[in-house]
């Protein structure tokens, strides 16, 4: 077996451990020390996400951003989970370009699922996007990557603010053809601070 394999193998199982101390440790700074060794060894976008949640916690904004953005590099369409979103909001003035740079840059990975985020334009004000994808079949499914999408584009535009994005679905009939589903819509709203105040769904 090459030796290189042998060395990714113990990087990948020195993260693993170190992520599983970071989530046994209740002090911030450490813990966000711990994963940040982790992501360094593994370089997973995953990892390197974690280390910014923790980071940002930790109150270190500058350095959570830096791992933020080093995640959007691996994998530029990531939709963190709403707890690490929450923990991210302080870091979002930081990061939104490039947040939204990933998700309307059309890379993706070769086993990632369809996704096509792109600008329709500002009308009376309102931000109008439209967003393609394969993975959520319902829009409720959908709402979590329509409320992150919602304050990158906040925190890259005015305040307050409105956000009007088309949501259609890419599906594989009986013929194997690709063909879209409309889905409906979601009406986002933000405030001066750019912080969500509502959102408005129809199908």
């Amino acid at each position: 077996m090459p030796v290189p394999l042998f060395r990714w193998i113990g990087k990948s199982w020195k993260a693993g451990t170190l992520r599983r101390r970071a989530r046994r440790t209740a002090d911030p700074n450490e813990r966000a020390e711990l994963l940040l060794d982790a992501a360094k060894l593994d370089e997973l976008p995953s990892l390197w996400l974690e280390a910014a949640v923790a980071l940002a916690q930790a109150g270190r904004l500058d350095q959570s951003a830096e791992s933020w953005r080093r995640a959007i590099e691996l994998k530029p369409v990531h939709i963190p989970a709403e707890a690490q979103v929450a923990a991210l909001l302080p870091v979002f003035p930081l990061v939104a370009h490039p947040v939204l740079d990933g998700l309307t840059g059309g890379r993706r990975g070769f086993l990632d699922h369809r996704w096509k985020l792109e600008r329709r334009g500002s009308f009376d004000g309102e931000e109008r996007w439209r967003l393609e994808q394969e993975l959520y079949g319902e829009m409720n499914d959908l709402l979590p990557a329509l409320r992150y999408i919602a304050l990158a584009v906040a925190h890259t535009s005015g305040a307050p603010g409105r956000l009007r994005i088309d949501c259609d679905r890419q599906e594989r009939d009986t013929d194997s053809y690709l063909d879209i589903a409309q889905m409906g819509e979601v009406i986002i709203t933000w405030d001066e601070s750019r912080r969500i105040t509502s959102v408005r769904v129809q199908e």
